[in-house]
């Protein structure tokens, strides 16, 4: 399987060299407007990866040609101006979307795309307009970061291994996000039930401090290290992984929905069904109604986000 990243900076750098112990991706193309900053990048690969005795991927640099008969296409190019809200990113990235993904156009229509530009679901409705493919093979990577996330505070919480919570985040990727806690499973029990027959502890989980801890958490790694590359490239390849391998591996992801839910036109997260041709399915998560009310907000905020961008919906 051929991958190509479009975007060098710190994400695309990030996503480049960690794809290539991505099973089943056996070639990666590097593109990016500095070329010689993306040929430096691929010839240091090569050489790291001879010392490293490893028979990895071939590596290619090169412009949007080089997307040429790419399965994966992953998205990171953006803007170089320094802005935490996302939404502020979005007249900018908007355009650089159109300008790069008319392009691309030329030479590559089959290949699924992965979003990880930011403001990310706008961005990723922005692909699937200008390119017309199939909204299912438009993925923005969505929650799963944030899924991530709270799993390791939750974990961290109870003491136990991430391996043993399973929760989900749904809705944007960004402030809007929304935990379904009433859906945590933790040795296949609910958090109460896990509390009461386990522990037997009185702890009370507070929902509301979780929310903020989700929300601040990528501005505490931005204003820590300047940018954020290692968990969104872990988050770009887990999705790569599971397309490559045909996994069908459920993972919440953004993609523009068409009835589920009740939403059309809008991409946002929800938990999906990944395999070969993208989003193979979609499974409509339970949520208890303070949560499905968040979540249509959550839908809204995106839509109006949308909207001010220049879509008509």
């Amino acid at each position: 399987m051929k991958a190509a990243i479009i975007g060098s900076g710190n994400v695309g750098k990030a996503v480049f060299h960690d794809l290539q112990h991505v099973p089943f991706i056996d070639q990666i193309a590097l593109v990016g407007r500095n070329q010689s900053a993306v040929i430096a990048e691929v010839m240091d690969a090569r050489d790291a990866a001879i010392l490293r005795g490893e028979t990895g991927p071939k590596l290619f640099h090169g412009g949007y040609e080089a997307t040429r008969g790419a399965d994966l296409i992953i998205y990171t190019a953006g803007s170089s101006k320094v802005k935490t809200d996302r939404m502020e990113m979005l007249k900018d990235n908007l355009q650089i979307t159109e300008e790069i993904f008319s392009q691309v156009m030329q030479y590559n229509r089959e290949a699924i795309i992965l979003c990880l530009t930011n403001p990310l679901d706008v961005i990723t409705m922005k692909i699937q307009q200008v390119t017309g493919i199939d909204p299912r093979r438009v993925i923005g990577s969505g929650t799963l970061l944030e899924s991530a996330r709270l799993i390791r505070f939750v974990a961290e919480l109870l003491e136990v291994s991430d391996k043993s919570v399973h929760i989900n985040v749904v809705g944007e990727h960004g402030a809007t996000a929304v935990a379904l806690l009433s859906s945590v499973r933790i040795m296949g029990m609910t958090l109460e039930e896990y509390l009461k027959n386990v522990t037997e502890s009185d702890l009370v989980l507070n929902i509301d401090h979780l929310h903020k801890a989700l929300k601040n958490e990528p501005f505490r790694i931005f204003y820590g290290k300047g940018y954020t590359s290692t968990g969104v490239s872990a988050t770009a390849c887990r999705i790569a992984g599971a397309i490559a391998a045909d996994s069908r591996e459920i993972l919440p992801v953004s993609t523009v929905l068409q009835g589920e839910y009740g939403i059309t036109g809008v991409a946002l997260s929800v938990p999906s069904v990944i395999g070969r041709n993208g989003v193979e399915d979609i499974r409509e998560a339970p949520m208890d109604p303070e949560e499905k009310a968040a979540f249509l907000a959550s839908a809204q905020a995106i839509r109006q986000a949308a909207i001010s961008g220049g879509f008509a919906l």
